[in-house]
């Protein structure tokens, strides 16, 4: 009956130390991974709102703000430059491009795109012999509706969300940020979309707004947040399939 106890005690600690050892799961393994989020310089005009205030990455001035962002970037030695351009449709393509780059038979000096001017040019000034399309598409898996004829306000007005979801004014928001851009360097305008009170508006204008919309009814508003995570979940896949982890002591990690 003793050894009994004694060994549902061993068992017991056994179990206790599995869930407190810094040793399991976390700290074994890491990696540094910088994410710079953009403005399309070529904007395709996508997205609800639309830009209002032209902004030219190919003028004099603007290519010698970018050539100080590369620089800065550059100074952290990145070992992988991971791109906004579907991994599955044009990884093969965008590395074709990059190798023309690199050999000076694929001119990007008329090329305004982020992915250009930003992640080609940042790669080459690295010594990369390759770059990461991450991207991913996300379907639509919502209700369908006629489109063309459906009115957003008059909906919501109809069920009674109109005033609580229109109660930021979320457009004013995004017609500010793109304004800045006009006066700001790139460096600082980049630092400033970046920032984390920046994100965090961003992103409230999803849960606040958006999400409410067919609440009760069909719903159109939650699938469409949903919709927007399942593409960015997609893309951390992506990311996180492209990352190189370094082991380390999981005690050495827990003082960094």
């Amino acid at each position: 009956m003793q050894n009994d106890h004694v060994s549902q005690e061993n068992n017991l600690e056994q179990k206790s130390n599995q869930i407190s050892d810094p040793d399991l799961f976390i700290g074994n393994y890491k990696a540094k991974a910088m994410v710079l989020g953009v403005f399309h310089f070529a904007n395709p005009g996508l997205d609800s709102y639309k830009p209002k205030y032209p902004f030219n990455i190919l003028e004099e001035k603007r290519q010698g703000e970018l050539e100080i962002l590369l620089n800065k970037i550059a100074g952290y030695k990145p070992t992988k430059i991971l791109l906004e351009w579907d991994r599955i449709e044009m990884d093969s393509i965008a590395n074709e491009r990059f190798q023309k780059y690199l050999n000076g038979t694929y001119s990007i000096d008329d090329k305004s795109n982020e992915v250009y001017q930003i992640g080609f040019k940042l790669a080459k000034k690295s010594g990369h012999r390759k770059i990461y399309c991450s991207d991913a598409s996300a379907g639509w898996f919502g209700v369908e509706l006629d489109w063309d004829n459906y009115d957003a306000e008059t909906y919501l007005k109809s069920k009674g969300q109109y005033e609580k979801s229109t109660r930021y004014n979320y457009q004013s928001f995004y017609e500010q940020n793109d304004s800045l851009k006009t006066v700001l360097s790139l460096p600082d305008y980049l630092a400033m979309l970046n920032s984390p009170e920046n994100r965090l508006k961003d992103h409230q204008a999803y849960l606040a707004e958006t999400i409410l919309e067919g609440a009760g009814d069909n719903y159109l508003g939650a699938d469409a947040v949903a919709k927007w995570y399942r593409r960015n979940l997609r893309i951390f896949s992506n990311a996180y399939d492209l990352t190189d982890f370094e082991y380390v002591e999981p005690n050495e990690y827990l003082e960094k």
